[in-house]
């Protein structure tokens, strides 16, 4: 054991009882680098015991690369009278990597002399963690963003100038929203030109930074917070991500600590965790600041009380019994209940009880720490939640592609008999209505993708006004809602996904619907737009949907979620609607505004860009080829007798191959015999076989010239979008007609 070095053992008895059950990482360290006292938390991470620490020295703990890297100059500068802190990521025996918050202490001797350094650590891994989750995606950003519990202001990297706050930076500075924003960062601060060069620096090193300073209040008021910043890529753009936290209270419970002779006390209150203090026949003799709010009660009117205490919901009294009963039994464990606050709501939380005993061992106090654990559990059913929807998505696309297989086979069937019929023969014309008919089938698989990850759009242009009129009436069969439409006939193309546009229709005509539950009229208007640069929109030619309600309208406190994944305030909602529409426009490049008045119904405005003016083109026409051999890969046997029946009656020769594996052997012996494939139809996915994606590879390492283009009915497989990447020359989707094959086919064989 080292020399006392000032330490009272007296001292660090009462103290070992005081910070045993804490959270936080406590340690006291003497001037010799040796440990004189750690708590329960402290020795749980290391995996040690007790014994293996206490009399031990730093180095022999740590070892000696982070004890002479970092930890020794921190020690020697807390010996010589400064309070340090900082943040780093930590590797621990037991919890593994985690992300911690340390602040080195003095502690002071009864002559006011510093005999050695108090060493507290929070863990703040999930903090930390869900800093970096903000970044992944901008529907989760603004989301967190909205909802953190500190003050949040995202500034142009290029200007300095504010582009968006939080509510909490509101109330932290002051200030409206719309005062903030187009404000300059520094002129937050009481020294406007020192921060000025802070913003230039951390821009320019692109690191992350963790600082202490001082922002200026709207009345003057100058308050001490702690500055996390970080620089973050929004659409490609650069922005800073500031972090304000408020430790006004926290520098004047540091300047206490380090001036009480009641360090215990002081200690106690610091904790962020809910801390009671209970006597020996069980009635409250003390508790912290973090215990009262949590439970809603001022310290008053809770000294004193015995069990059952009022914020023990009857409901659970028997668990919680059987709990404090364990407690006072000496039995050290941690606990998960469910505790009410003053206002009646329910909570849960994380209770570890412990004994405090005398120098005889005499039981003198129970003493309890409690966590809210909300936010975790919260947490745990969003993850829960993504779960689902991914399983969903997997399960959709196995399920679309199996059903465009089918579709193929049968409208492929149908396509050809149109063809082989007489045009104006009764049978022809019902063959054109189940045609019809199969193709809103497949509008339906692409549905069944909409909430699979990665749905890049397959887009064409297309004329949209009749899909989108459809779309809406389809969506309102059955209601009491009728929808009145209006399209221009010199109305624009864009380029679009069809499938994926009748789901954006649908969903957003749906949300008017049900904005309308006594019955009423839907607008839905369509129009052409020339815009000019602004925020949301580059200059260009686009197309404007308006759909236009004439409901309840939405509230203010609503209508910054209403494109939040899960965000609903119908019963039956799931809340993917809306953010379904939403991820749509924005992966075609377009634009979705809404405007709203409580009591005067909604208007949601959909922007698409336009490549160019409507022009009329022929559809449904095949084109005959003299020549030309084609190489069908698929594993559905239906859909190669078609395809090759189609292909044959073309004028194309044809052949075929199971998995990607035989066509490659198929290819190469055909250009072996001199009669090489002028194109090959590949699937891209074969169960148990080689698919298009790796069949390409090997076709190309030996024929770069090849052709070859996906059939698929994957349509929201990320290859689909950029096949070209892949080394495919084209794609048709499943299911598809003559006339599709035909104009793929012709343009692969005569570049036209």
């Amino acid at each position: 054991m080292a020399p006392n070095a000032g330490f009272s053992e007296e001292a660090l008895r009462n103290y070992e009882k005081i910070i045993s059950n804490a959270s936080d990482h406590i340690s006291f360290i003497d001037k010799t680098y040796t440990y004189r006292l750690v708590n329960q938390t402290y020795l749980k991470v290391h995996g040690k015991s007790k014994e293996d620490i206490i009399g031990h020295t730093v180095k022999e703990l740590l070892g000696e690369e982070i004890f002479n890297g970092f930890v020794k100059d921190y020690l020697d500068r807390c010996f010589a009278g400064e309070s340090i802190s900082y943040e780093q990521w930590f590797n621990f025996a037991v919890p593994g990597r985690r992300f911690m918050s340390v602040s080195y202490y003095p502690y002071f001797g009864e002559d006011e002399s510093i005999d050695g350094a108090v060493v507290i650590s929070r863990d703040l891994t999930e903090l930390k963690v869900a800093e970096e989750l903000v970044k992944e995606s901008e529907i989760k950003y603004r989301h967190l963003f909205e909802n953190l519990n500190d003050a949040a202001l995202v500034g142009d990297t290029e200007t300095g100038l504010i582009v968006e706050v939080n509510r909490q930076a509101e109330a932290l500075f002051g200030m409206t929203r719309q005062e903030l924003i187009g404000m300059h960062q520094s002129r937050l601060h009481p020294a406007p030109e020192t921060y000025k060069e802070k913003f230039r620096d951390h821009v320019a090193r692109g690191r992350e930074a963790d600082y202490e300073g001082e922002i200026i209040r709207k009345d003057g008021t100058i308050v001490p917070v702690n500055i996390s910043a970080s620089v973050i890529k929004l659409s490609e753009k650069k922005f800073i991500l500031g972090i304000f936290r408020d430790i006004t209270e926290r520098r004047r419970a540091e300047e206490e600590l380090l001036q009480s002779k009641e360090f215990a006390e002081s200690l106690i209150y610091s904790i962020n965790d809910g801390i009671t203090v209970l006597g020996r026949n069980g009635s409250m003799h003390s508790c912290n600041d973090a215990f009262c709010k949590m439970i809603g009660y001022g310290r008053q009117e809770i000294l004193g009380l015995t069990p059952p205490f009022p914020w023990w919901p009857e409901e659970e009294m028997d668990s919680i019994k059987s709990v404090f009963e364990r407690a006072l039994r000496g039995e050290e464990a941690e606990f998960e209940l469910i505790y009410k606050k003053k206002n009646g709501e329910r909570f849960p939380i994380i209770i570890n009880p412990s004994q405090v005993k005398d120098r005889s061992g005499r039981v003198i106090n129970y003493v309890a720490t409690f966590k809210d654990i909300t936010e975790r559990k919260r947490m745990e059913k969003e993850l829960l939640k993504a779960q689902k929807l991914e399983s969903i998505g997997i399960l959709a696309g196995g399920i679309a592609h199996d059903f465009n297989n089918l579709l193929t086979g049968i409208l492929s069937n149908i396509s050809l008999s149109i063809f082989y019929g007489d045009p104006e023969s009764r049978v022809t014309k019902r063959l054109r209505e189940a045609e019809k008919a199969v193709l809103r089938s497949k509008d339906l698989a692409q549905q069944l993708l909409t909430f699979s990850e990665g749905g890049l759009p397959v887009k064409s242009l297309i004329h949209i006004g009749k899909l989108v009129a459809d779309s809406a009436s389809f969506a309102l069969l059955g209601s009491n809602v009728k929808c009145e439409m209006s399209v221009p006939e010199d109305l624009f193309k864009v380029e679009a996904d069809e499938g994926q546009l009748r789901q954006v229709i649908k969903n957003m005509v749906i949300n008017a619907q049900q904005s309308m539950p006594e019955g009423g009229i839907v607008e839905v208007s369509l129009s052409n737009l020339e815009a000019a640069e602004n925020i949301a929109l580059k200059k260009g030619k686009y197309v404007k949907i308006e759909i236009r309600d004439h409901g309840e309208g939405i509230p203010d406190e609503h209508l910054p979620k209403i494109f939040d994944p899960y965000f609903t305030t119908k019963e039956k909602g799931i809340g993917l609607g809306l953010a379904t529409a939403y991820s749509i426009i924005k992966n075609h490049g377009g634009h979705i505004e809404v405007h709203t008045s409580v009591g005067n119904g909604t208007v949601f405005n959909i922007f698409l860009a336009a490549p160019e003016p409507m022009k009329t083109c022929k559809e449904g026409s095949i084109k005959i080829m003299s020549g030309g051999k084609v190489l069908i890969m698929d594993d559905d046997e239906i859909i190669k007798e078609t395809a090759g029946e189609i292909l044959n009656y073309l004028g194309c020769k044809v052949g075929y191959a199971n998995d990607g594996a035989e066509a490659i052997e198929v290819y190469k012996a055909a250009q072996a015999a001199g009669e090489p494939f002028g194109l090959v139809i590949m699937d891209l996915t074969i169960p148990g076989g080689m698919g298009g994606k790796e069949a390409i590879k090997h076709l190309r390492s030996f024929d770069p010239e090849v052709k070859a283009v996906i059939s698929s009915g994957y349509s929201n497989d990320p290859i689909i979008a950029d096949f070209g990447e892949y080394g495919f020359s084209g794609v048709i989707l499943k299911p598809y007609r003559v006339s599709d094959l035909s104009d793929i086919v012709h343009k692969m064989l005569k570049g036209q």
